[in-house]
């Protein structure tokens, strides 16, 4: 038995990390698709988030309606979209969005995250996460007949939720967050009903710790992992799994580049013979990254869609499975190949900004266990006075503490909050505030940034109104920490 948990959001731009749902919608049904519970918020604008004018246009949003004082906050908003996410007891729940796991979740975790609750929402033994889009691709490449995928102009299939419902007789009003749940919800149920199959295997990768113990089966075993992708057509990578590094990342190669993955077991064979250590480190990095490269590193929780051996022949009809057996086999037991890719996949980094913001540092390290006291605390004190006197040791719980203190205080229920400590939160968070004063290339949306992306005069009522004639603070001047707040 399991719940489905259909969710959606509307956000002022495409940033994750700094910019801000402003309406979430979901909805709770059993196994039957039947619905249980349906949530719906909409949610005040953060006074330092500035919305993209093309966001607004897309969802028919006027941007005055963003600051209705009758809205909740994003803090007041957070409690109650924790709930309609949680899991109930002894029922596993398979969250399902469309198009989502990389933009809806990731928008869900930072909001958890800056408002003090746990971001790791879609974690869990009893949690799967699926993919609607991913799956819908996987039918039409397995069996095209059972969901009709529309075709733009031009003769290209569009993927675009709107256009895949009504081409199936699904009503859906579109870039709304209820109405996309909804059209979601026929649609996956139209999906499990017409094309089960496609719906089990989402299932079987539907949590990173199942897609890491498919991975190290197919390390330890020596056989082909299949992977399912869609960049403008879909494939299915017979993969040969070469090393994990213990964060969630896999490097697999492709089964199908033969002559490429045999020329870097060469090279890595002559590099070691002639002693040179660092240089087959930089071979091996050099094809990873490569353009076009036969090797792929993917995430085990990123949901990635690895098809089962019982499934093969329907997507990739004739296929040599054998061959690719025997292929992956080879590669396995060639050890020094395989350590020294590990060691490779170990040691690549990728680079950050030098100034992050503490919503872009989320994935810095785990919020110490420590501090978790700290923030139950905070979010069941009884007033704002009592959050203003806990004290956080991590930078970035100090600085949504600051925030929240201060936005509390200026919509005025924050009364019992003293004047030095609310004075020092204004310091504190004084970064995050001056976002929207920010030069138009910064990485989130500013005022200047929104104005050279065509800001319409409705949009310039509404920004001379929230902000004024608020000086620009220097870009580079955002990210000095503040650390005068006692949180």
């Amino acid at each position: 038995m399991f719940d489905l948990n259909i969710y959606d959001g509307e956000a002022t731009d495409l940033d994750v990390r700094n910019g801000q749902l402003t309406q979430f919608a979901s909805i709770r049904a059993d196994d039957g698709f039947n619905v249980l519970e349906e949530t719906e918020v909409r949610i005040r604008r953060l006074p330092y988030v500035v919305p993209s004018p093309e966001a607004l246009r897309v969802t028919g949003t006027d941007p005055f309606d963003l600051d209705d004082a009758r809205l909740p906050t994003e803090f007041e908003s957070a409690s109650v979209i924790e709930r309609a996410l949680r899991p109930r007891m002894t029922r596993t729940q398979y969250n399902v969005t469309y198009n989502g796991l990389r933009y809806d979740d990731e928008m869900l975790r930072t909001m958890f995250f800056r408002n003090l609750r746990n971001p790791w929402f879609s974690s869990g033994k009893n949690i799967r996460r699926i993919d609607l889009l991913s799956v819908v691709r996987l039918v039409h490449a397995g069996d095209p007949d059972a969901i009709r995928i529309p075709a733009n102009g031009d003769g290209t299939l569009t993927w675009k939720l709107e256009a895949v419902c009504r081409a199936n007789g699904i009503d859906i009003k579109a870039h709304d967050a209820m109405g996309d749940v909804r059209a979601t919800l026929a649609l996956a149920r139209l999906t499990y009903e017409r094309a089960r199959w496609a719906w089990d295997e989402a299932v079987r990768c539907g949590s990173a710790a199942a897609v890491e113990s498919l991975l190290a089966a197919c390390l330890t075993e020596g056989r082909p992992a299949w992977l399912f992708t869609h960049f403008g057509k879909p494939d299915l990578v017979p993969s040969a799994v070469l090393a994990g590094d213990g964060t969630k990342r896999w490097l697999l190669a492709d089964l199908r580049e033969e002559e490429a993955i045999s020329g870097l077991r060469r090279d890595v064979k002559e590099a070691l013979a002639k002693d040179q250590p660092s240089d087959v480190a930089a071979r091996i990095s050099e094809r990873l990254y490569s353009k076009d490269s036969p090797f792929r590193v993917i995430r085990s929780n990123a949901s990635p869609l690895l098809v089962s051996d019982s499934e093969v022949q329907r997507l990739f009809a004739g296929a040599n499975i054998d061959t690719f057996r025997r292929m992956s086999s080879g590669i396995k037991d060639d050890l020094t190949f395989m350590a020294e890719t590990r060691r490779v996949l170990s040691l690549s980094k990728f680079d950050v900004p030098g100034s992050q913001t503490s919503e872009e540092r989320i994935y810095d390290g785990f919020v110490p266990d420590f501090e978790k006291p700290r923030m139950g605390a905070f979010l069941n004190a009884k007033s704002w006075g009592e959050r203003a006197r806990v004290q956080f040791t991590d930078p970035r719980l100090r600085d949504f503490a600051a925030r929240l203190v201060v936005e509390a205080a200026a919509t005025g229920r924050a009364p019992d909050v003293p004047e030095d400590v609310l004075e020092a939160a204004a310091a504190a968070c004084e970064a995050a505030y001056a976002r929207p004063h920010a030069g138009a290339n910064s990485r989130w949306m500013t005022l200047a940034g929104a104005r050279e992306k065509g800001a319409d005069e409705r949009w310039e009522q509404w920004a001379a109104e929230a902000f004024g004639d608020a000086p620009s603070a220097r870009a580079d001047d955002l990210m000095t920490p503040q650390m005068g707040f006692g949180f």
